[in-house]
């Protein structure tokens, strides 16, 4: 009898290892488990690729999430009155299509973002409130000029293969500061984009390719969508929070999400099944989705080698320099800034904050000030009690003395997070045209998603979605063939 259970364990492990049993077949032993499609990250797009997968008829799917929740760079903070305030990825805006279609499936509604009012901005010492920042003609001039020549030469590129572009390697080997200067840009101008750089790509114009910056505004849109707030690509809020997205699209996965497992090792040798190991156990797949940023990828061991365009693009990524970013909301009783005709946006080249919003929530029960900062531009903000203490002085300076009377804050410290290498991407001169056709090509039967791998909203929750829908197709494809 004993020699029979061995070898029927034997044999079952082989038809296992050689895919002859069904892909439904379950194991007594909880450690392996055989599917047809492995997705490593429970973000959106991990989400979207298997949701995708199971509403296309291939049903033994799991995603395997490192953290103790989905949602990845997405993430819901909690408010008093069972509020809550995003520390991740928040707004949408026109051309978001996919996301927005997502959320509806899902039953998560959007609400308009406030800009009712007047914005406050500081640049180069000049503080001025209105939809505009005060400028002189010279100065509006010289940055629509340039702005221009952008927005042209963006248009230009092949749209999300930005390295096959003819002059793709000029382009990707000087920084966006280094075109600025070369092309006579002012003073103020420079500024103006440096603002838009750590705002929206946490970086400055000195370390950022330019191929790189041309694709990200060509991929959402243009430089107009991202500078703008109202009708913009910060125009529109989630009820309920951006991550209710992925935890709906979770619970409708059901089982087939598996957290707290980060995938430590991936193995393809081509002869059974892609070996899928995590500190739980182990899963045979015939296909697998790795959807995470490319960064993160590095603390997987590929046992079958990537390519060598791949390592490079993953090794050169992690490496990048990039500003801590931090995710600071003070809150407040009541929006009291509304009541004096502000919008609660500043934009500032002042140190501390980069980009402040009005995140309250719909019903204005409370108020809400969101602040974007860095803490390696402030080492007097490194501490969270530091911030705590220090932000609403900051906030004083533009919404007068009421700032001080808050009711506490929360915050999400993106540089601390052990799952994320990062929020976002200021990709640096030369990784686009000697790597960037690995961000998508599959490695035998891995397969790539992620907002940096997206052709259209790279770096957006638009374009994690957009990842996972040709990741989803890829694999089908993959399946069936």
């Amino acid at each position: 009898m004993k020699s029979n259970r061995r070898d029927f364990l034997r044999l079952g492990m082989g038809a296992i290892a050689s895919g002859v049993l069904p892909a439904s077949f379950s194991w007594s032993a909880p450690n392996v488990q055989r599917v047809q499609v492995a997705v490593v990250g429970g973000g959106l797009a991990g989400l979207t690729t298997a949701r995708n997968l199971v509403n296309n008829g291939i049903d033994s799917v799991v995603v395997l999430e490192s953290r103790d929740r989905v949602g990845g760079r997405t993430l819901n903070l909690p408010l008093p009155g069972g509020h809550v305030v995003e520390g991740g990825g928040e707004w949408i805006g026109p051309g978001q299509d996919r996301i927005a279609s997502l959320a509806a499936d899902v039953g998560v509604d959007t609400f308009d973002a406030y800009y009712d009012g007047a914005g406050i901005y500081e640049i180069q010492g000049l503080v001025s409130k209105g939809l505009l920042p005060e400028l002189s003609f010279k100065k509006g001039y010289d940055f629509t000029r340039l702005a221009w020549r952008l927005q042209s030469m963006a248009d230009q590129l092949p749209l999300g293969s930005p390295w096959q572009a003819a002059n793709a390697h000029y382009l990707d080997h000087i920084t966006l500061a280094d075109w600025l200067k070369g092309e006579g840009a002012s003073k103020w101008t420079v500024e103006a984009f440096r603002i838009i750089c750590r705002a929206i790509m946490s970086g400055y114009p000195e370390r950022i390719s330019l191929l790189w910056f041309l694709h990200y505004i060509q991929s959402s849109g243009g430089l107009l969508g991202i500078a703008l707030n109202d009708n913009g690509l910060q125009d529109l809020r989630f009820v309920g929070g951006s991550q209710q997205v992925s935890i709906n699209v979770a619970k409708a996965l059901g089982h087939r999400v598996k957290m707290g497992e980060p995938v430590t090792s991936i193995s393809d040798n081509a002869t059974g099944p892609v070996e899928v190991r995590t500190p739980k156990g182990t899963y045979l797949a015939d296909q697998v989705v790795v959807a995470m940023a490319p960064a993160d990828t590095l603390r997987i061991n590929f046992k079958t080698g990537l390519t060598a365009q791949r390592n490079a693009l993953v090794k050169q990524w992690a490496g990048l320099t990039r500003l801590p970013l931090i995710k600071h909301s003070v809150i407040y009783k009541t929006p009291f800034w509304r009541e004096a005709g502000l919008n609660g946006n500043v934009v500032t080249d002042h140190a501390p904050l980069q980009l402040v919003f009005d995140n309250s929530p719909p019903d204005a029960s409370l108020g809400v000030l969101t602040a974007f900062l860095s803490a390696a531009e402030v080492p007097a903000m490194a501490s969270e009690p530091d911030r705590a203490r220090l932000l609403p002085q900051e906030l004083s300076r533009y919404f007068g003395p009421q700032s001080m009377a808050t009711m506490g804050y929360v915050e999400k410290d993106w540089s601390t997070d052990p799952w994320s290498i990062g929020c976002i991407t200021p990709l640096t001169k030369g990784l686009l045209t000697s790597a960037g056709p690995a961000l998508r090509a599959p490695v035998g039967r891995i397969h790539w998603a992620g907002t940096e791998c997206a052709e259209v909203g790279c770096g957006y929750m638009d374009g994690a979605v957009r990842s996972g829908d040709r990741a989803a197709i890829e694999v089908l494809s993959a399946l069936t063939s």
